[in-house]
């Protein structure tokens, strides 16, 4: 296996014969001091030619003879790029402008959209902060989750959801990244908001194609988000005070050497008292908080070094629920940490290589808590730990290729949680074996540029992945279905013994044709394996959810994407529009048995059962760039289906057809448009339509003992009322235009401006004369009723201001 491992890496490499090359030197400098700028990414295209300033803001690269666009970004400035001809050696100026100073309306130019005709990477969207900015605010906030629902392929699980569906697939299915660490519980407020600190975002990668080799672990997509490198010489202070969160932030120097610089920023919504103005959540209470904190330090010329770390919390209250599990409580408290850090080196080696080491760890504790009458508390507290050591060698600006070679490692620790009755004497304390796992892979890429208008992209990941000790195996008996019935025995392990392991490749390849100047074909296979699950009966997680790790009887996720797409960029660069279509086949999907309860269940496998899924779909996006008007326009068709066959009664869902699953939704069409109505005013809008989740509803009812009990007997068998939301923003610009120390804005929202009543969950229950209700099941006694989170407007408004010291 080791040599197969070793052919298959070497035969990933592609080899060609070099044209005759001259020299390009670049110098990158600031447009208004002139100092050189250090460690600016400078990419080449086509040829996939790339590099990094040194310390004197120099880069030298060796290219063919041949018309080659120039691009520079940086986090603080605006994005560079430029058009050349190249046929002999030539020196190249690049002045990046500071973004911090700008205080026009910045537009999203055409500068992603030709690269992208160019790139083999599909199915990508990128923002960086000040495209973040140019999206219509909900409630006052640049919100990272928000901002891509309004891409293609991309939905909310509900109003108040704890993550995004992406192409169909689940919650848990997304890798969230933050400088590297996973993020489990990505929002605040129940689901209202992300947990990324505003002022502290520097840029956001979503890949939901195919996903390049260094990502692994999950099945759906890559959220992939970094925070801003300080970069700044002078103090800038940025902050907003609003009515559900207020935020500050700091970029600074540290010292007089310009070697050390520094990023903190931080935000806390305190919402107890809007809560106490409404009869029905008088009882509800929120308040969530979070922070970034990033230091930079260069030691050498050859060497940058970043210190990172990310808190976020959550504390809310409801009385919806009375009891979980069979605790009873006066209401229920949830709680929510993480608590994230990084460590990176980054080191030149020469002018066309660089290494780059990365360690994380992540710590997610979420908590339920139970308050009793006698004013005692019951907790139940759950958690996962991971830790992450990365390092890749990177190649660029050699020839036509692009290589980077990487090695990685994680070990989580889960628990999969614990209940401690406190002083109450009626409930049993229980804690729950924690479960460990290992992964190790090993991964190359390469993009290879053929000619002006063929690039192919690369790559080869494997996996080895292992359960640790100490713990238990469960062994059940010959059969598809797994339960209490059929266990034969448990073995024992000890720490550090495996009692499970799978390994596998995992391929990923890409092409893209540029068959004339302004377009493109694209298309794209991958494979992907998920060893780390989140197992919850709903459509969200809950505190009550639990992350599991693959073991002898929850086998790894495996999905195969392909996918294929055109691009266009009209010659002037004003609009784009990119059509993509893809299907994906998923194996071991987990489903869960009618009435699962995992709350406390020491052996999830016997509420679970594994089946087969399908995603397929088309998206559309229509983009304008330049003008008073700007924004996209997307439509997205797809379809999500699960099947679940086993050989017997238990072990089939829906007689074993294939039948919708949880993120269903065929119909999306998405819009936001922003109108600059001059240097002081911008308009917003954000204009959602969907079709909603599917639901279950009864297909009769029983009598049991003289009551009327809902007979269930298909899954997913509904769909809830069709899914519509207008959002509207208005910022005020700084009347005064002028460039000065301080400068701000008035941000006036708007969240679902008509008023829809959307449906999040529809029940039923038995019928309540004069009570409205969505409709009667036939002639049974039963009604269903809506959920809904917001049924009216939400009004907010923030001042936001930026303050720069000279």
């Amino acid at each position: 296996m080791k040599h197969s491992f070793f052919f298959a890496l070497v035969f990933l490499v592609p080899i060609c014969i070099l044209a005759q090359q001259s020299e390009l030197d670049i110098t990158v400098i600031d447009t208004e001091t002139g100092d050189r700028l250090t460690f600016v990414p400078v990419q080449v295209s086509p040829g996939g030619a790339s590099g990094t300033t040194d310390e004197q803001g120099k880069l030298r690269l060796m290219l063919a003879p041949a018309r080659y666009t120039i691009r520079a970004s940086f986090t603080g400035y605006a994005i560079y790029e430029k058009v050349i001809l190249f046929d002999a050696d030539r020196k190249l100026t690049i002045r990046m402008e500071p973004e911090a100073e700008l205080l026009e309306t910045i537009v999203v130019t055409d500068q992603n959209d030709r690269l992208e005709l160019q790139r083999a990477q599909m199915g990508v969207e990128r923002l960086t902060a000040k495209e973040l900015e140019s999206i219509p605010s909900v409630l006052g906030e640049r919100d990272v989750l928000r901002s891509l629902q309004l891409m293609p392929g991309v939905t909310s699980a509900g109003e108040a959801s704890n993550g995004i569906s992406v192409r169909g697939g689940t919650i848990d299915q997304n890798l969230l990244l933050l400088d590297g660490a996973p993020v489990f519980t990505p929002t605040h407020l129940f689901g209202l908001f992300t947990v990324f600190t505003p002022d502290a975002v520097g840029g956001i990668d979503l890949y939901r194609g195919n996903i390049p080799a260094r990502f692994g672990g999950r099945v759906s997509s890559v959220v992939d988000v970094q925070s801003k490198t300080p970069s700044s010489d002078s103090p800038i202070i940025k902050g907003g005070i609003g009515l559900v969160s207020s935020n500050l932030g700091i970029e600074t120097p540290i010292g007089q050497s310009g070697k050390w610089k520094l990023l903190a920023a931080a935000r806390g919504g305190f919402n107890d008292f809007a809560f106490s103005l409404i009869k029905r959540l008088e009882n509800t209470r929120s308040r969530f908080g979070d922070a970034t904190l990033k230091l930079r330090y260069r030691p050498t010329d050859n060497d940058l070094i970043t210190l990172s770390g990310f808190y976020s919390g959550d504390f809310y209250q409801v009385d919806l629920l009375s009891s979980v599990g069979g605790v009873a409580a006066t209401v229920n408290q949830y709680a929510y940490l993480t608590l994230n850090g990084g460590l990176e080196w980054t080191r030149l080696l020469g002018e066309n290589y660089s290494l780059s080491t990365r360690l994380t760890n992540a710590h997610f504790a979420p908590e339920l808590r139970f308050p009793q009458v006698d004013e005692s508390l019951i907790t139940f507290a759950s958690g996962i730990d991971q830790q992450s050591f990365r390092t890749a060698l990177s190649r660029g600006g050699v020839g036509n290729h692009s290589t980077s070679i990487g090695l990685q490692l994680d070990r989580y620790t889960i628990k999969p949680g614990d209940l401690d009755p406190g002083e109450c004497t009626n409930v049993l304390p229980t804690l729950l074996e924690r479960e460990r796992g290992i992964e190790a892979a090993i991964y190359l890429e390469d993009e290879w540029t053929i000619g002006d208008r063929l690039t192919i992209g690369s790559g080869l990941r494997y996996v080895q992945y292992r359960q640790l000790g100490p713990g238990e195996q469960r062994l059940y008996g010959q059969g598809d279905e797994i339960t209490d019935r059929t266990l034969e025995s448990v073995l024992l392990f000890g720490a550090g013994e495996v009692l499970q392991s799978y390994a596998g490749l995992e391929p990923r390849l890409g092409l893209s044709w540029a068959f004339t100047a302004n377009s493109s074909f694209k298309a794209s296979y991958a494979r992907s394996r998920q060893y780390l699950q989140n197992i919850y009966n709903a459509t969200t997680p809950l505190p009550t959810s639990r992350w599991k790790v693959a073991d002898n009887n929850v086998v790894p996720q495996t999905a195969d994407l392909v996918s294929a797409g055109i691009s266009h960029v009209t010659p002037g660069g004003n609009y784009a529009f990119r059509l993509e279509t893809y299907y994906r086949w998923l194996n071991d999907l987990l489903e869960y048995k009618p009435g699962a309860d995992f709350f406390l269940n020491p052996a999830v496998e016997t509420d679970l059962l594994r089946g087969s899924g399908r995603a397929y779909g088309l998206e559309l996006t229509a983009a304008r760039r330049t003008g008073r008007l700007t924004g996209e326009i997307n439509y997205a068709y797809a379809r999500v289906e699960n099947q679940v066959n086993g050989n017997s009664f238990g072990s089939r869902i829906n007689r074993g057809d294939w039948y919708p699953g949880y993120f269903d939704q065929p119909h999306t069409f998405s819009a936001n448009l922003t109108l600059d109505e001059g240097k002081t005013h911008e308009l917003g809008f954000n204009l959602i339509v969907q079709s909603n989740r599917p639901s279950t509803i009864p297909n009769g009812f029983v009598q049991i003992n003289g009551s009327d009990v809902p007979l269930f007997l298909e899954r997913n068998n509904a769909r809830l009322p069709l899914y519509h939301r207008l959002d509207f923003s208005w910022t005020i610009h700084n009347f005064r235009r002028q460039r000065r120390q301080w400068t701000g804005d008035w941000v006036f929202t708007i969240y679902n401006v008509y008023g829809r009543d959307n449906a999040y969950n529809v029940f039923f229950q038995p019928r309540n004369a004069g009570t409205p209700a969505l409709g009667i099941f036939g002639g049974s006694p039963f009604a269903a009723y809506r959920l809904s989170i917001f049924g009216a407007p939400v009004f907010s408004l923030a001042y936001k201001f930026t303050l720069v010291r000279k």
